[in-house]
């Protein structure tokens, strides 16, 4: 049960556009309740009709206001308030910086987003004590698009056919579209991050994936 539960909170989506759209309370109310249980949170769902050109990096920075970050925002960024902070996502390419903004991170190249008609760009929050380890690594899972993580706090392994990953407080790491894999929280610590993904926005946005880890990130 507590496997299809974090799943379902994975997979919560309200597509919006550059302006958000109306929700019931009662929907708001179900929706922050479900994704709140396993340490989830949406922070925005931004619709983008194209993506940028070239070889993409996801580009984080902090404004003191947010009406700062909405001036300096571009049609492929979406602002947020997380961690008392103001921030600031865009896509683009490598090496652009927002003018009156704090940089805090590049995480890339972004692998491949498969096309489609009108994408969304996906941020959430996840906030994982270490008493959570074995049910999010019990959720084996795919994504329709990339992910991109950025950790504000803890340390994380991701596994999947291609091997495993790492990333420690203050760094990023990326997985590829369509890739079966295994979140692992690691060490003692809470872990708090960032996870983004670009996907089509006519798919959901999480599967679940009969894959079967190895264990890698506890052997490595």
């Amino acid at each position: 049960m507590r496997l299809r539960v974090l799943l379902a909170c994975l997979s919560l989506t309200v597509l919006v556009s550059d302006h958000p759209v109306a929700q019931t309370t009662q929907d708001h109310s179900r929706a922050h309740e479900v994704v709140g249980t396993l340490g989830t949170r949406q922070l925005a769902l931004k619709e983008l009709r194209s993506l940028p050109t070239g070889i993409l990096f996801l580009r984080l920075e902090n404004f003191s206001t947010t009406a700062a970050a909405k001036h300096a925002a571009t049609p492929a960024s979406a602002v947020v308030e997380w961690a008392g902070k103001v921030w600031l996502l865009t896509l683009g390419p490598r090496g652009q910086r927002s003018q009156d903004a704090a940089f805090v991170a590049e995480i890339g190249p972004i692998p491949a987003v498969p096309r489609a008609a009108r994408y969304v760009l996906d941020v959430n929050e996840a906030d994982f004590g270490p008493e959570m380890k074995a049910q999010v690594a019990q959720a084996v899972h795919t994504h329709p698009g990339p992910e991109i993580f950025y950790l504000l706090t803890g340390e994380q392994c991701l596994e999947t056919p291609n091997g495993v990953t790492r990333a420690r407080a203050g760094e990023g790491m990326v997985a590829p579209a369509n890739t079966p894999m295994q979140l692992n929280i690691m060490g003692s610590s809470k872990r708090d991050a960032f996870f983004v993904i670009i996907h089509d926005a006519t798919k959901p946005r999480v599967t679940p994936s009969d894959w079967q880890p190895t264990g890698r990130c506890d052997k490595s």
